[in-house]
């Protein structure tokens, strides 16, 4: 995949994956042992977002994930 396609920098996955909020999204992506993540992350690499988005769409969508969210776009 294209780095110019990839719609966040490398300081801003940084930035969110430092914060108290996006320590506790990583967590809960990585309930099920990282295997969802791992997913993810090789369709990324592949090219195919909408595979990546499709694998984490159970847990992005959980109101925990959903409320984790609304509180790092508002920082």
């Amino acid at each position: 995949m294209d780095r110019q396609s990839f719609p966040f920098q490398e300081q801003d996955i940084r930035r969110v994956l430092g914060s108290p909020e996006g320590q506790k999204l990583l967590q809960l992506l990585n309930r099920d042992g990282g295997q969802a993540l791992r997913q993810a992350a090789n369709a990324l690499r592949s090219g195919n977002t909408q595979a990546a988005m499709e694998v984490l769409s159970p847990i992005m969508e959980t109101k925990e994930a959903v409320e984790l969210v609304e509180q790092i776009n508002r920082k």
